[in-house]
């Protein structure tokens, strides 16, 4: 593995059953220091993508590694660099936060259990508390606390803030937040379907259904392309025909065209407004628009295909 990448896959592929493929010839490499949400739908195959790169399950084909090495035969002290908070996270329910410091600290060197103690009080959690009386977000956020407190060098994490209410979720993406501003190094790859999640804290994403990445792209650029485009024409009518530059989907209205597009730039779109001289304007889509125009566009194309 190059020194330029934490997490990389190769034609990486498991199925449940025969004709039930959960994840099909999947390639990803994802450059320290990033995060990367990859997207989906409930069933597109991003947890098992998860597991996989976790050795908790072995693929049917290809390879999935972490720090360059395949997990399903990794030894403790390259585990003890990588975190992961599963989606179905299961922690101890008779013990309390003190007690799981002192359990998780046995397998981390540089376990510091002062700052622990003040870490989990530092978003107001109960130290003594058992987990078990927790609520579900408190149980979510006290795995999220554990696996940042140990300083991996890649943090996974499976749907963290599913079955959470708006509260919850908003304080675990502050934690998230502040990890990514206290560790810049740390490679982060999230999965969820709370898309407006990722606007905050994401750098590249993914797009995954049915198994398959349909597409990556960097959010920046993503942002910068997509673009709900308004033309305006003279008259009653729009002209039968009519397409502009990169347009995934359009909606004609008398004279008054809306449409969807990608652009390979603005300067595109405003070459093509000076020439065709129409009444132009462009908006701003959000990270949730543009997954689901993206989505929908892909999928179309792959079913086609």
């Amino acid at each position: 593995m190059s020194d330029l990448v934490s997490i990389e896959s190769a034609n990486l592929t498991k199925s449940f059953a025969p004709g039930r493929v959960a994840v099909s010839s999947l390639d990803l490499r994802i450059a320290p220091g990033t995060v990367y949400g990859l997207l989906g739908r409930n069933g597109a195959g991003k947890s098992t993508a998860l597991r996989l790169f976790m050795g908790l399950l072995r693929p049917d084909q290809g390879s999935a590694k972490i720090l360059g090495h395949d997990l399903w035969q990794a030894d403790r002290s390259l585990r003890s660099r990588i975190g992961y908070v599963a989606q179905r996270q299961l922690l101890p329910g008779r013990m309390s936060l003190e007690d799981l410091g002192r359990y998780v600290g046995r397998f981390h060197e540089d376990w510091d259990h002062q700052k622990w103690h003040l870490l989990v009080k530092h978003w107001a959690m109960d130290l003594k508390l058992a987990i078990g009386r927790m609520s579900g977000g408190e149980q979510r956020k006290a795995g999220l606390l554990l696996a940042i407190h140990a300083m991996p060098q890649v943090l996974i994490l499976d749907e963290p803030a599913s079955g959470l209410d708006s509260v919850a979720r908003r304080e675990l993406l502050d934690l998230l937040i502040e990890m990514i501003q206290l560790r810049p190094e740390t490679t982060l790859l999230i999965s969820t379907h709370h898309i407006g999640d990722l606007a905050r804290i994401a750098q590249e994403v993914g797009i995954m259904d049915r198994g398959r990445l349909l597409r990556t792209a960097q959010l920046d650029d993503l942002q910068e392309r997509m673009k709900k485009v308004q033309v305006v024409f003279p008259g009653n009518e729009a002209p039968a025909g009519f397409k502009l530059p990169g347009m995934i989907r359009m909606k004609s209205v008398g004279p008054v065209v809306t449409a969807v597009c990608e652009l390979d730039s603005v300067h595109s779109l405003e070459q093509w407004r000076l020439q065709s001289q129409l009444r132009v304007q462009t908006f701003p889509l959000s990270l949730e628009e543009i997954f689901l125009e993206l989505f929908e566009n892909t999928q179309g194309r792959s079913e086609v295909d």
